[in-house]
């Protein structure tokens, strides 16, 4: 009865998350809620070390964050490259639990070091990386006219947001993390849509996958950018505590950050 048990158990795990990513099949709606919730326990335990040390999450905060997101999306685009070795811990998730813990440690031990100078300490830690891995992504550039395409579409889309945000006074983006947050997922949705409209990629993960097939993929971006709009506006006027509801604003920002980067640098390096 038990070995049966533990079969189940290994077949589940084999099926829902060993196998997707060593077939490289994309994401599934088990693997998408499981990271969720790991997601949730780590930023909420993250969160409460935080108030414990007394920083605000700010614009401050934001700037470390910015850096290691470009980090993951680049060291992950490099896996693709093959310059990197492909493993658990060079992928989705363990990437982000890699890198994410290394940020989380950055954060927490330059607090306790430098005060309230630690976003310098910890942006410039992982700012040392990120020159290296930049120096051999600008080597392997194929298509420098993807960032221009992507460039115009988020550069377009932000614009029409901002002047009917003031236009109508709607005050969604009421601070500049409110603009980081569109301007973050605006990246993601403008490199999957011309990685897939244009350079021929597939979407690996379910949700969207399913409304691109359904509504063709240009339609993803005025889709996902109401979604963040609404999830906004609903923070900026039901979330009363600052922090709390910067450090959701910035995880939703580096959500769409990081992922649309390395999509980004995969069409740019011809991956």
């Amino acid at each position: 009865m038990i070995q049966e048990i533990k079969d189940m158990i290994y077949e589940f795990v084999y099926k829902y998350y060993i196998e997707p990513a060593e077939l490289g099949t994309g994401y599934n709606i088990i693997q998408e809620i499981t990271y969720g919730i790991i997601l949730a326990v780590f930023l909420y335990l993250f969160y409460k070390a935080l108030r414990r040390l007394n920083i605000k999450i700010d614009e401050k905060f934001a700037i470390p964050g910015i850096v290691f997101s470009v980090l993951i999306a680049l060291i992950r685009a490099l896996v693709d490259l093959g310059y990197i070795e492909r493993s658990f811990l060079t992928i989705t998730p363990g990437i982000i639990f890699l890198i994410g813990g290394f940020f989380i440690l950055t954060i927490l031990i330059s607090a306790i070091i430098f005060k309230e100078n630690y976003y310098k300490a910890s942006a410039i830690i992982g700012a040392i990386p990120l020159i290296y891995f930049l120096s051999i992504f600008f080597k392997h550039i194929h298509h420098p006219e993807a960032l221009l395409y992507v460039g115009i579409l988020v550069g377009g889309v932000y614009f029409v947001i901002r002047f009917f945000d003031k236009k109508l006074n709607l005050n969604i983006l009421s601070s500049k993390i409110d603009h980081y947050v569109i301007i973050g997922q605006l990246i993601d949705a403008s490199s999957t849509t011309v990685g897939i409209g244009i350079y021929g990629y597939w979407e690996q993960h379910p949700i969207p996958r399913f409304l691109m097939e359904h509504f063709g993929v240009y339609a993803f971006i005025p889709f996902k950018i109401l979604v963040i709009l609404l999830a906004l506006y609903i923070l900026n006027r039901e979330v009363e505590d600052e922090n709390i509801r910067n450090i959701i604003k910035l995880c939703i920002m580096a959500l769409g950050f990081a992922p649309g980067l390395r999509d980004l640098f995969r069409t740019v390096m011809g991956v």
